[in-house]
């Protein structure tokens, strides 16, 4: 299998390569392909979340909830009445402490390590979630990141059966073919995994647009350069004596 470096190394190649693809062929703007290609890049871990072991792991869980917050402070945000500040704070704090404490040691105990996290409905259920909560009103870019999340998991899954092959000897290893699976040696937690599926797949097709092929993508609504001129319009005046 694969170690951590690899998969980092191999799911950000596949993701610039993503994100390239949809600036030439779909006009995506460059800022959100670089989001694409970080989503890709993190999700080439998500695998390895059942792993109770790395330090890397840990680290990993760390962005992973600092993710997670910053995507419950937007969706608390737009509640109407607007909740007052000590709501957001608490949500965040709380949505951190979830996905960096809990999520692994949770994940560690509904299954062993290249269990159920390494197979192809659980890359579905990954890219589904990204679609359904990605923070954007767009169709096009919430599938966009959906894709870039999808194509990161199976990175880790395909480099895992790459490395399980040795060429140089003409044999495989034990471990080959436990990464790309439909199912896990449990059938109770091979049945749970395709339920939440089911679920989010009819959540999703509740969601999809009207017209099936309605891509929508918008214009960068972020003004980096007007940003980025006001920084360092306020770090010259920091600075002057």
């Amino acid at each position: 299998m694969g170690n951590y470096r690899q998969h980092i190394t191999f799911a950000s190649f596949l993701g610039g390569f993503y994100s390239a693809g949809a600036f030439f062929f779909l006009g995506v703007h460059w800022f959100y392909g670089t989001v694409a290609t970080l989503l890709t890049t993190l999700s080439g871990l998500l695998p390895d979340l059942d792993s109770s072991s790395g330090v890397e792991l840990k680290g990993f869980t760390g962005i992973l909830g600092v993710l997670a917050a910053l995507a419950v402070w937007d969706s608390v945000g737009k509640a109407d009445p607007r909740p007052q500040f000590e709501v957001h704070l608490w949500a965040v704090v709380i949505s951190y402490v979830l996905v960096r404490h809990g999520l692994r040691r949770v994940l560690s105990r509904l299954s062993k390590h290249r269990g159920i996290s390494h197979s192809l409905p659980t890359c579905a259920v990954w890219g589904l979630l990204t679609y359904l909560y990605y923070p954007s009103k767009y169709h096009g870019l919430r599938v966009l990141m959906g894709v870039a999340v999808a194509i990161g998991f199976f990175s880790h899954l395909l480099l895992d059966e790459i490395c399980s092959v040795d060429l140089r000897g003409a044999r495989v290893n034990k471990a080959f073919g436990t990464a790309i699976k439909l199912w896990a040696p449990s059938p109770w937690t091979t049945l749970m995994m395709y339920a939440l599926l089911s679920y989010l797949t009819w959540m999703t097709i509740q969601r999809w647009p009207t017209d099936p092929t309605q891509f929508d993508l918008p214009a960068l609504d972020v003004p980096i350069q007007k940003y980025a001129e006001e920084i360092l319009q306020k770090l010259k005046s920091v600075a002057k004596p």
